[in-house]
């Protein structure tokens, strides 16, 4: 049983992780999945050590390729539990689903990406900024070394959450596996998981119509019966063409952008 429990990964191996995060985390950002290719290229390094079979490793990551966005120096306290989320698959894979992995990920997005914004870009990046601005305007030498102080400061940061998620999020794995609340945590990930996928179609999804025909406006119509309905119900196409209708979000994204540029023609938006 204790070789069971024995990690596979090295810490050479976490560390190729935390660093493909670091510094490639924002590489390849786009609307479709936003941080998605730069947190499953930070992955990489885990799976390929986990995954030894081809179907396992792909199907690992196809689902880290999904919609995922946050701030990255507190995005260490999400990829580092989601390493060992996948080491006790790889170990039990009965135990731990890919449902139970993404949800996690959907559901902490949001409020890390809250916190590392309002700690290290709205409060500390715009002191230590300010700072450096006042002295480099003294004619110091100081300015420069000042920026890259913080951002030596902000690494070992990063560094420290990721250390501690991976070992914790492990140490709560293990504890849940033994104590049978798997799937009480699965049903509160997936909670949370809606939650968080509901709070970003609403402030993320804009759509409002401009259409009048003398005192009527429809925009002014449907906001008094029904706030929201236009948003709302682009949401829902978009979710029925792609999981009913099985089409690409390439094709999603050129119909949105079709109907956009018709309705704008015709008065409609």
């Amino acid at each position: 049983m204790a070789e069971k429990n024995e990690s596979v990964l090295t810490q050479k191996d976490l560390n190729k992780c935390y660093w493909r995060l670091s510094l490639w985390g924002e590489t390849s950002p786009n609307f479709e999945r936003m941080q998605a290719i730069g947190f499953c290229n930070a992955m990489i390094p885990a799976l390929k050590k986990l995954y030894t079979k081809k179907e396992d490793l792909s199907a690992a990551l196809k689902r880290h390729l999904q919609f995922f966005n946050t701030e990255l120096t507190f995005g260490n306290m999400i990829l580092a539990p989601t390493i060992a989320m996948e080491e006790e698959k790889a170990k039990n894979p009965e135990a731990v689903s890919e449902e139970l992995i993404t949800s996690f990920k959907t559901g902490t997005m949001g409020p890390v990406a809250a916190m590392g914004d309002t700690i290290n870009w709205a409060t500390t990046w715009t002191l230590m900024l300010a700072f450096a601005a006042s002295t480099a305007v003294n004619g110091s030498f100081l300015a420069p070394v000042i920026v890259v102080a913080y951002c030596i400061l902000r690494e070992i940061e990063g560094y420290l959450l990721f250390r501690l998620g991976y070992k914790t999020g492990k140490t709560s794995f293990m504890k849940l596996m033994k104590s049978g609340l798997i799937d009480e945590v699965l049903t509160g990930a997936n909670i949370l998981g809606m939650f968080m996928v509901g709070a970003l179609s609403s402030s993320m999804v804009s759509v409002s119509s401009t259409l009048e025909a003398g005192d009527f406006v429809l925009q002014n119509t449907l906001d008094s019966f029904l706030p929201g309905i236009l948003p709302l119900a682009t949401v829902f196409g978009i979710y029925y063409l792609i999981t009913k209708k099985k089409m690409s979000s390439a094709k999603v994204v050129l119909l949105v952008i079709a109907i956009g540029i018709v309705g704008s023609l015709i008065g409609l938006f």
